[in-house]
């Protein structure tokens, strides 16, 4: 977080964010935040620091590093600057930042006043600032259920990629194209969802189907080796020149 915002930290005012256009991806972590700082509240009012810290360090390591900053590395690295989806992502990283410094304040004191003053070097101590306040408005129950949904189906692309690379098919998953395979209800919900970004492969396919032989997740997944030229910049492999780069061995 820190090197992606290029110590441009900014106090960002969450009551005069507009969400609404945000990608869903920011919107769903903002949720999440919303969401962590009411277990928080909890936690630090009864002095359970114990598991305190182990739900913020779930965050970290699964929320954040292996989900969000997994798929929003590609944008962060290879985006415009000035392109809308790269601003919100590091507004966002703005305020997982502040609220990880607070939250992690009175558990990691050296640390977390170490960062504080390289980022905020016009205050004098991360121990004289107040917690952030969530407004309410950051809790989108609606899009906080559909992306828990879709981390889900994730993990079932991801299980058929590990699959195609234990085989030796494909190195990495920017080596994979995807044919996802969704029952109706699926389908109507997630049909405008971008999966390659989600599944960081170069390309993806959903289809609907109406067989009856689904499991209970309602989904089902193939793994191809993608076909093409690698970008040398974002390293998708496609048989026309890079959309985002122009060619693709830019």
């Amino acid at each position: 977080m820190l090197g992606n915002i290029r110590d441009e930290y900014q106090n960002i005012d969450l009551e005069k964010i507009n969400t609404k256009k945000f990608p869903e991806l920011e919107r769903f972590m903002l949720a999440k935040l919303y969401k962590l700082d009411q277990n928080f509240k909890i936690y630090f009012n009864n002095y359970d620091f114990h598991n305190l810290y182990k739900e913020l360090l779930n965050f970290c390591t699964v929320d954040l590093s292996a989900f969000y900053f997994d798929i929003r590395k590609d944008c962060l690295y290879c985006d415009d600057q000035v392109s809308k989806k790269r601003k919100s992502v590091i507004i966002v990283l703005n305020i997982i930042l502040d609220s990880l410094l607070k939250w992690f304040a009175p558990i990691l004191s050296f640390t977390t006043e170490e960062i504080f003053r390289h980022v905020c070097s016009d205050k004098k101590s991360i121990h004289l600032e107040k917690f952030k306040l969530f407004p309410q408005n950051l809790n989108d129950n609606n899009i906080y259920d559909k992306w828990s949904k879709l981390i889900k189906i994730r993990d079932i692309c991801n299980l058929s990629i590990e699959q195609k690379r234990a085989d030796k098919v494909i190195g990495s998953s920017l080596e994979a194209y995807l044919e996802i395979i969704l029952n109706k209800e699926n389908f109507d919900l997630f049909k405008n969802i971008d999966f390659a970004e989600l599944c960081i492969t170069s390309s993806a396919i959903i289809k609907q189907s109406d067989e009856s032989n689904f499991d209970k997740t309602g989904v089902r997944v193939n793994t191809f080796k993608a076909e093409g030229e690698k970008c040398l910049v974002c390293w998708k492999v496609d048989p026309k020149p890079c959309s985002r780069h122009g060619q693709n061995t830019c």
